[in-house]
């Protein structure tokens, strides 16, 4: 697994972060820089202030610790898969949430989460932008998706709840409060 930045250690504050693989201009491409997640966190009590995450191969962010806390949050997931095959993550789910909470934790809390698309290439479908355990410490605030680009979209906002984002019409499903 290649990711930009592991979070190991317990009780981390993550300040004004933007972490980013180039999926778009000269020299780039889904099979020349590989990326699979931008952050991966493992440790304990870590809170992220400002993330800005874009354009990995599978999860924007992967949090296994337990009580983490991530206070705005942005992401624009890859605009380069070339086929939905070549972006799924798991039978019947396409595409891999941006923001992934593992479902070993049981707690964990974010405020303000956007995550948009770009797909270059038809047909090519993200099921859920944030994808989180149901359980009673896991809590998620206001939290939008946005398809910006003419191909594809987003089917729901976080797990089975908000609904998918269109281009015609227009619209960008919002989740207030989850669950």
């Amino acid at each position: 697994m290649v990711s930009n930045l592991i979070v190991n250690a317990n009780d981390t504050i993550i300040d004004h972060t933007w972490i980013w693989r180039a999926d778009h201009g000269r020299g780039v491409g889904w099979t020349e820089n590989l990326s699979d997640n931008g952050l991966v966190v493992n440790g304990d009590n870590v809170t992220a202030y400002g993330l800005f995450v874009e354009h990995h191969q599978k999860f924007q962010v992967l949090w296994n610790g337990n009580h983490g806390r991530t206070y705005f949050y942005q992401s624009e997931i890859p605009y380069d898969p070339p086929t939905q095959a070549d972006y799924t993550s798991a039978p019947g789910t396409d595409g891999w949430a941006s923001y992934k909470v593992a479902a070993s934790v049981t707690s964990h809390e974010a405020w303000g989460l956007g995550v948009y698309s770009v797909f270059r290439h038809p047909d090519i479908v993200l099921t859920r932008a944030i994808e989180v355990p149901k359980a009673p410490g896991i809590r998620f605030h206001d939290m939008i998706t946005v398809c910006l680009g003419r191909n594809g979209g987003i089917e729901n906002v976080i797990n089975d709840a908000g609904g998918a984002t269109s281009i015609k019409p227009r619209v960008t499903p919002k989740v207030t409060e989850y669950p």
